[in-house]
């Protein structure tokens, strides 16, 4: 992968370029257990090992999203893409850091570039989806659900997808269809709380009280406030 190959020319201030990659999954790693600040360490030092490590910039941007630090996650982000800007996971991760920060715009941009890089797979449908997001908070709902569907033509099986298509359907006054979604992401994930709420919403606004009762209920016994 780029940043653990040398090239004639590289400058890595005398370190092994192997270093990095060591930091990197030491990094990724401790992000997986939740150890977000150790996790960050161990990126800062992979960056510090290889400035050039595209890979590194991005899971140190990935980490610091998770921290709510988007506006050094955004620093990150962009110097990730000075080294490559053909990779869709990095513009992601950059537009969901402008997303956080109330970018909406900017946002929408960003997953407009992944999806030209990467329209399929895991990193496609991620940014269709967060594309549809930030649509949303545009006010834009008919764009969203355009984006959502194109999610879920990818993974038909997308709780995320189907649920926040269920949302935009709901505030643009069309229950049943909105039903429909919420109803679909709960076939794949029946614990899925965050559904079950939106159910019960869209089951009381057609009048549908004892079913959406206890829909809501479902969503508390879930944990879901």
């Amino acid at each position: 992968m780029s940043g653990d190959d040398r090239r004639e020319g590289d400058d890595w201030n005398g370190q092994d370029p192997m270093d990095a990659r060591a930091w990197r999954m030491k990094g990724i790693d401790l992000r997986k257990m939740g150890r977000l600040e150790e996790a960050l360490e161990a990126l800062d030092a992979a960056v510090k090992a290889d400035p050039r490590d595209q890979e590194s910039w991005r899971n140190r941007a990935v980490t610091l999203n998770l921290m709510g630090r988007h506006e050094e996650a955004l620093e990150a982000c962009d110097k990730a893409l000075r080294v490559d800007p053909h990779r869709a996971r990095t513009w992601i991760a950059r537009g969901f850091a402008l997303h956080c920060l109330g970018r909406y715009d900017d946002a929408v941009t960003c997953y407009a570039r992944a999806i030209e890089l990467n329209p399929a797979g895991a990193d496609g449908r991620r940014a269709w989806n967060n594309r549809g997001a930030a649509l949303d908070n545009l006010r834009r709902h008919e764009e969203a659900i355009e984006s959502y569907d194109e999610a879920l033509l990818i993974d038909p099986f997308d709780i995320y997808a189907w649920n926040n298509k269920g949302v935009a359907l709901g505030v643009l006054g069309r229950p049943e269809e909105a039903l429909r979604c919420f109803e679909k992401a709960l076939e794949v994930e029946p614990e899925y709380a965050t559904a079950w709420k939106n159910r019960g919403l869209t089951l009381k606004a057609l009048g549908r009280l004892e079913e959406a009762e206890e829909s809501m209920k479902k969503a508390l016994d879930l944990g879901l406030s």
